[in-house]
């Protein structure tokens, strides 16, 4: 059945077109709301870097304009010029050093941000800043010498540098000095520990809740510590290279938590500053909407549930009994009735139905009886068809041995003849045993056995368990007789017909009564015809096979399409007739003799 025309089909399918409009509402509501809660988390928090990035960008705009004016006033150019014409140990060396060391170390209170400046003289290889202990000794110097080395053939005297060591970050903005008479190289710049920058943000509240701060360079490496990957670092300088919008949505790969970032670059820098918020503290105010829009899912299965469960017993329920009382009416079951139902519509289904079955029935036996009868006539009708037909080969008998004067002959027909005849105008019931119906045949035989003596025998095998068994009368003798009459050879062979009874290999409910003989067998369009089964219209040649296809018309009146009628020739003569017929009860139907 096609279940896109069940009522249970269409009820489901009415439930989800009228939820789902409302659940794509819902979850587009909440999406929204989740949007303009971004959208005002992340205004909040890029307003607060902007003011920071700003801050910070000021002061690396103001430290580098005292590099600047450092390396281009005249005052400062005079005092950095012995420092490219004299070795370390000369006086003028030791005196300009010692002017750019307090230089520095007043300028330094100026600039808070600013770790140290420096002036590095490659001719001599000296490093000239302030330091005030072993510690920023061994720091700067250990930067600054780095940052040469790694910068000696691309060094870029433009912008602020990113550069490490010892695991830190620092800012690093240098300035070439060199006159044009003579070739001698001198830098000036500062030194920026980024750590140090950033100390008034790091001390903000970005470590409650799972916020964090982060500053990045725009090669995709992480300048202070974080919790985040490498990985996650890089897929957040390229996010937020291509994105317009003031935050980026990223997984963090070693939870697989969301989190919202909301980044700013540097003006003056190659580093940007981002603060990453997870995704369950931006939408905090919404978690109950989101557990509840979750949930809806969960609720409406519930309620299809209790949905389907009232429509069950409410319509579908009653309609399904009232569809297999339909069905038990289609299958011939008239007795069937249905109780009656609590719903006033089906009530009134129910009662014009318990009408309808009663009428059917009453119909119905009418109809059946009167089919009955009309079966009983016609069948009677064929019962009396056979009759004539023996008896006119009968008369033709005796008429054939008067002839030959065979008198002894005669009288023992005769004495055959009699029982044969006493037992056809005896044989007014519907269904005899097949012990009578045999003996039938065996008188019969013997008839034609003193018409032949000597050219015919036969012989009868019938077990005992099936001699009990009811049939209709008549049965057998039509095709005996036309195994004699079509199947003997006016030769002087012996013409033997043997009469077998047995259980049927087709099934166990029938038995098998096999009519076989020695004589010339079916001719070839005659075996075709009989196989084919056309005897049972009539048709075939003229009354020849009126014995045949009466058996056939009885046999299918009496037993429908559980009858079979097999017709075959022997390997290598002779004929067969095998008739299937279902096993009944014994004397079933039978009257009194």
């Amino acid at each position: 059945m096609n279940q896109k025309r069940t009522l249970r089909f269409k009820f489901i399918l009415g439930f989800f077109i009228v939820t789902t409009p409302l659940i794509f509402f819902l979850f587009y509501n909440n999406f929204y709301a989740m949007n303009v809660v971004r959208a005002e988390v992340s205004q909040s928090y890029y307003n607060f870097l902007e003011t920071q990035v700003s801050s910070l960008d000021q002061t690396l705009e103001e430290t580098n304009n005292y590099i600047l004016r450092l390396g281009s006033s005249d005052f400062s150019y005079t005092n950095l010029i012995p420092l490219t014409l004299y070795p370390k140990d000369n006086g003028d060396y030791f005196m300009a050093k010692q002017w750019l060391l307090r230089k520095f170390d007043d300028d330094l209170s100026v600039y808070k941000g600013i770790k140290t400046f420096f002036v590095y003289s490659k001719k001599n290889n000296d490093m000239i800043s302030v330091k005030k202990s072993y510690e920023d000794t061994q720091e700067f110097d250990g930067v600054l010498y780095s940052f040469f080395e790694q910068h000696k053939n691309d060094m870029d005297t433009q912008n602020w540098t990113v550069t490490s060591w010892n695991d830190k970050f620092y800012l690093v903005r240098v300035i070439p000095i060199s006159p044009n008479e003579i070739n001698r190289e001198l830098y000036v710049g500062a030194l920026i520990d980024i750590n140090h920058l950033i100390q008034p943000l790091s001390q903000s509240n970005f470590g409650n809740s799972g916020k964090e701060l982060l500053l990045m360079s725009n090669t995709g490496t992480s300048l202070i510590e974080t919790t985040l990957s490498s990985d996650n670092v890089n897929d957040i300088v390229k996010k937020l290279e291509h994105n317009e919008m003031k935050y980026v949505s990223f997984t963090k790969s070693s939870s697989g938590s969301k989190y919202m970032l909301v980044g700013l670059p540097f003006q003056y820098a190659p580093i940007s500053l981002a603060v990453f918020i997870p995704e369950k503290v931006v939408l905090q105010k919404l978690l109950y909407f989101q557990r509840l829009l979750f949930l809806l899912p969960i609720g409406l299965i519930i309620i299809l549930v209790f949905y389907l469960l009232f429509v069950k017993n409410v319509l579908l329920r009653p309609m399904n009994i009232l569809i297999k009382g339909m069905q038990s009416i289609g299958r011939g079951n008239l007795d069937v009735r249905l109780g009656d139902h609590s719903t006033k519509e089906f009530s009134f289904l129910v009662e014009t139905f318990n009408k309808m079955a009663s009428q059917i029935q009453s119909l119905k036996i009418n109809v059946y009886e009167e089919m009955l009868r009309a079966q009983k006539a016609e069948f009677n009708h064929l019962q009396a068809q056979i009759n004539p037909h023996f008896y006119l080969n009968s008369l033709n008998i005796i008429f054939s041995l008067s002839v030959l004067e065979e008198n002894l002959l005669v009288q023992k027909m005769t004495q055959h003849l009699g029982d044969y005849f006493r037992f056809i105008t005896r044989s007014h019931r519907d269904t005899i045993t097949l012990a009578e119906e045999i003996g039938h045949i065996e008188n019969y035989l013997e008839i034609q056995k003193l018409r032949f003596p000597e050219k015919l025998t036969f012989q009868i095998t019938i077990p005992d368990m099936y001699k009990t068994y009811s049939i209709s009368p008549l049965i057998i003798q039509p095709f005996v007789e036309n195994a004699i009459i079509h199947g003997m050879d006016k030769g002087k062979a012996v013409f033997q017909i043997a009469i077998t009874v047995r259980q049927s290999e087709a099934s166990s409910d029938c038995y098998e009564v096999c009519i076989s003989d020695s004589g010339k067998g079916f001719a070839p369009d005659k075996l075709q015809l009989f196989q084919a089964g056309q005897y049972a219209e009539g048709q075939g040649s003229g009354d020849k096979h009126l014995g045949i296809w009466n058996v056939h018309h009885r046999l299918r009146m009496k037993y429908g399409e559980a009858f079979n009628i097999l017709f075959e020739n022997g390997a290598r003569k002779g004929a067969a007739v095998r008739l299937i017929i279902p096993k009944q009860s014994p004397y079933e139907e039978q009257g009194d003799l």
